[in-house]
């Protein structure tokens, strides 16, 4: 898994604009797992790419649009077989949610500081997840690798 700043994408998305409301949730995870299951993720694949884009998108209402209502934007990267990479577009409070440290995840729960474990989690189940700030701004790129159709695609070359 890498996490660093991004360059923008300049390759053909599929946008989906909504409110960065909890109300939007269930439309644009429907559009994220059409695009997904479209690269032949598998169901396990699927409902791990439903759960990281669930949390990063409730981050996105919960926080970035805490004093404010706004929209935001899902794009999903088309030409990128056998992978999907989505970014999550916000206006909201300027945020790197990569600048959080790990949890210390060997403590036990009743110690721990609550909250952080939301980005813990979209950091290991990704392949990839970048952040940038551009024209005002939150940019969350997130990468997942389709391990089953790159094995598919090794065999048939």
């Amino acid at each position: 898994m890498l996490s660093a700043s991004a360059a923008p994408l300049k390759l053909p998305m599929l946008i989906k604009k909504m409110p960065a409301r909890v109300e939007s949730l269930h439309e644009l995870l429907t559009f994220i797992r059409t695009e997904a299951k479209k690269k032949g993720f598998s169901d396990e694949m699927l409902g791990r790419i439903e759960l990281v884009a669930e949390e990063a998108l409730v981050n996105v209402f919960v926080h970035g649009y805490a004093e404010k209502s706004g929209q935001v934007e899902v794009h999903c990267l088309v030409e990128d077989d056998p992978a999907l990479t989505i970014e999550i577009h916000d206006q909201g409070i300027d945020f790197n949610p990569l600048s959080l440290s790990d949890p210390d995840v060997s403590t036990d729960l009743t110690g721990r500081k609550i909250g952080g474990m939301g980005v813990f989690f979209i950091r290991k189940m990704t392949d990839q997840v970048l952040y940038r700030r551009e024209n005002n701004s939150n940019i969350l790129t997130l990468t997942f690798r389709n391990r089953q159709n790159q094995n598919r695609r090794d065999l048939n070359d």
